[in-house]
């Protein structure tokens, strides 16, 4: 990692740190102030991990998306983006930070201990359709996490209200309906996004395996991640159930997501391990 490269993340790293302390000064003091505070210093954070992700594919020569650290540093930027631009779209969503910005933290401390020199782009890896992958995999990560962030709001809001406190409960709280219709379309958009980041992945696996499914551990746990988010869909849409039990659920599959992106690697077994990527690929392996 080049000088300014690891100071921009680290400098990255201490503004989200800043905006969560905002966010659960906003949710503890219920001052409209604090996520003002913490939404500014989302904002200043990214870019300074914008400066951090130019400087890796500067020293690379390639956008960074190999390898777990890179994939750290545009995910988490991708999940922190996503929830600065819903939180300035819509007013008082910046509190779902109490859920998206730790989840950004502690995936970057993460990324830290995975962090080495950049390298070049080897076989495994030069695909486009594995670029596709990867794009719409961030896309996939960012938009649950924001929606698991604004089910956080509701059930914060829904507890306020079977306290008693309805009087007490700030202005700029959007109403769960508001969170709920605005968790619907997160939701689907993110629903669409996983179906295209696993087609686009078969689709490289078979260049790369000679197989499109091989029930890997990453490919099973997309998987059901993907079913999880569309029964949430049918529940919304046809069982009709409450908002309560849709924001629970909204939370439940963000864990599967996340067995998607970092659970596997801790595995002892897997295609998708970044470190062994190519390795027990036949046409990489043959004698010239």
């Amino acid at each position: 990692m080049s000088s300014i490269e690891t100071w921009s993340f680290w400098l990255a790293i201490l503004m989200y740190a800043f905006a969560t302390v905002s966010a659960f000064g906003a949710l503890a003091f219920r001052g409209g102030n604090y996520q003002s505070v913490a939404l500014g210093a989302a904002g200043a954070g990214l870019l300074c991990h914008a400066v951090a992700i130019a400087a890796r594919w500067v020293a690379s020569g390639h956008f960074p998306y190999i390898e777990d650290y890179e994939n750290v540093l545009v995910g988490t930027f991708a999940m922190t983006a996503a929830y600065v631009a819903v939180a300035l779209r819509f007013k008082g969503t910046a509190l779902a930070g109490v859920l998206v910005l730790p989840a950004t933290l502690i995936t970057c401390g993460y990324g830290l201990t995975q962090a080495g020199p950049p390298s070049p782009v080897t076989p495994p890896y030069q695909s486009g359709w594995l670029v596709v992958h990867v794009t719409f995999a961030w896309i996939t990560y960012a938009t649950y996490s924001t929606a698991a962030g604004l089910a956080a709001i509701h059930l914060i809001r829904r507890r306020w209200e079977r306290q008693g406190k309805t009087d007490r409960l700030p202005s700029w709280l959007p109403p769960s309906e508001r969170i709920d219709g605005l968790l619907l379309r997160l939701v689907a958009f993110g629903f669409l996004n996983n179906a295209v980041m696993i087609a686009s992945g078969s689709i490289w696996a078979y260049r790369l395996w000679g197989s499109y499914w091989s029930w890997d551990p990453v490919e099973t746990w997309s998987l059901l991640t993907w079913l999880g988010y569309g029964f949430y869909l049918h529940a919304k849409l046809t069982l009709r159930w409450s908002q309560d039990r849709l924001a629970w659920l909204a939370l439940f599959c963000l864990l599967g997501i996340m067995m998607v992106f970092w659970g596997v690697q801790l595995v002892p077994t897997s295609y998708h391990l970044f470190r062994d990527i190519g390795a027990r690929v036949p046409w990489l392996s043959r004698p010239r």
